[in-house]
């Protein structure tokens, strides 16, 4: 199976996701680290991302945090 992992933004009134970019696999094993991934070394959990590991997670992917989204990393089965 081939994993796709993206970085999510959710709307904080409506909860709905408004807004999603790719992350490849490497940016998302340097995350890892900062996040509590206790027992799912395959990254397949979803995982909030706020202070210094969404900071990060915008250096790595190359996007501006919006102040009116929560951030996760998720991941996806690829075509």
């Amino acid at each position: 199976m081939h994993l796709v992992r993206e970085i999510c933004g959710y709307d904080r009134e409506t909860e709905w996701q408004v807004w999603s970019t790719p992350i490849d696999e490497d940016s998302a094993r340097t995350l890892a680290p900062y996040l509590d991934t206790e027992g799912d070394e395959d990254l397949l959990f979803v995982y909030d991302l706020e202070g210094e590991p969404l900071k990060m997670a915008a250096r790595l992917a190359g996007f501006e945090i919006r102040p009116d989204l929560d951030y996760t990393l998720e991941a996806s089965s690829g075509q």
